[in-house]
Formats: structure tokens, C-alpha cells, sequence
């Protein structure tokens, strides 16, 4: 547990560092979620056990939300912006990071599917699997791990052209600064694990 603890502490915000950064109160915070226009927390935390100190013993339950470092500028723009316009935010900073990936070959023809990256998004999802949850980090990891799958036909090529493996090489950096590290019971599973160290190994010849 405390080894999660030391993650979530260096990579998040907790939910009461989160409304104290953006001056919003928990009941706004709550209903911004509700509606639509802000993510819900990345990790959340359901806590139980004994508390003891000088003044006894106690028993305790509570439960502990944290969210990701972008959290507050998009929080910011939620509070003044309806859903709709947000969301319309949303998909033209991705598309724009598409497009300029696109230019560098850096992703495919075929956009993600953006009701889908909406959707994740407000779930909380990104905030697990990109270091910072910013629109441009989610098409960068979408873009990145298509591109390897692509190239590798998920790991299960045995070699690449030298033009290919400089391409997944590029590829692999571009996802190695997107992702994020993992919460330590999540690395063995993630994609950082399949499309970057795996990657490496298998076929850059980096130790991972």
C-alpha cells in the first residue's frame, strides 16, 4: 500500500490539493462531473482500519480520490465552459496533435475514434495510462501504440527493415514520453510494458 501511496503522491493530485489549486469547492467539483464537463478521479481509494496514538484506538473508513496533474487547467476551463464546448475543445487539440503526427509519420491515416477518447476521458482513464491526462498526450499515445502494433503486428514479427525499425524507434520514444510510469501493481499489464520496454527488447536491442 505505501508503495501505491508514494506513487500517487509524486504523480497526482489528491482531491483536496486538487480544489484548493483551482478554488473550486467540492460540491462544483461534483457537479461539473455530473454533467459532463470534468473527468472523475484516476484512482480512488477505499480505506479501512485502526488508527492508534496516545489518545486510544479507532477504527476508521473513508476513501481517498486523486487525479492528474492536468486536472486543474481543464477544471479551470470547465468552469465556465458548457459541454458541449468543451468536448469541441477537446477534439480540436487532438485532432491538431494527430495531424502534426500525421506530418512526421508518426500516425496513421485513421483517427481514433474521438466518442470513444471523450468517453475515457471523463471516466478518469487517462489519468492512469498518460503522465499528465493533456488532450495532446492522449493522441500522442493513441497514435504511438497503433503505429508499433502496426509495425510489429503486436509483437509477433520476428525482424523489420532497417526503415521500419527507424520508424519504431521513433515511435516507441514518442511513447515513452506520453505514458505514464504505472502504478506498481498495473506495470506487468500496461502498455508501457508491451509497446516500450517489450518493444526494446524485442526488437531495438535496448535493455528495457
Amino acid at each position: 500500500m505505501q508503495v501505491l501511496l508514494d506513487y500517487l503522491q509524486n504523480h497526482f493530485l489528491s482531491e483536496p490539493q486538487l480544489l484548493h489549486r483551482c478554488g473550486l469547492s467540492r460540491e462544483r467539483l461534483t457537479r461539473l462531473q455530473r454533467e459532463g464537463r470534468a473527468p472523475q478521479p484516476s484512482y480512488a481509494l477505499r480505506c479501512s482500519g485502526v488508527v492508534t496514538s496516545y489518545c486510544g484506538e479507532r477504527s476508521l473508513d473513508g476513501a481517498l480520490a486523486w487525479y492528474p496533474l492536468a486536472m486543474a487547467e481543464w477544471l479551470v476551463e470547465a468552469d465556465q465552459a458548457d459541454a458541449a464546448a468543451l468536448r469541441a475543445r477537446f477534439e480540436r487539440r487532438y485532432r491538431a496533435e494527430w495531424a502534426r503526427l500525421a506530418a512526421q509519420g508518426l500516425a496513421d491515416a485513421a483517427e481514433a475514434n474521438l466518442d470513444e477518447e471523450w468517453t475515457h476521458f471523463l471516466a478518469g482513464t487517462y489519468g492512469v495510462c498518460t503522465r499528465h491526462a493533456r488532450v495532446e498526450e492522449i493522441a500522442a499515445k493513441g497514435a504511438a501504440v497503433a503505429v508499433i502494433d502496426r509495425l510489429t503486428a503486436r509483437q509477433t514479427r520476428a525482424a523489420l527493415p532497417a526503415g521500419e525499425l527507424a520508424l519504431l524507434h521513433r515511435a516507441v520514444a514518442l511513447l515513452d514520453e506520453a505514458a505514464a510510469p504505472f502504478a506498481p501493481h498495473e506495470r506487468a499489464a500496461s502498455s508501457r510494458e508491451r509497446c516500450v520496454n517489450q518493444v526494446r527488447r524485442q526488437y531495438l536491442g535496448d535493455a528495457a
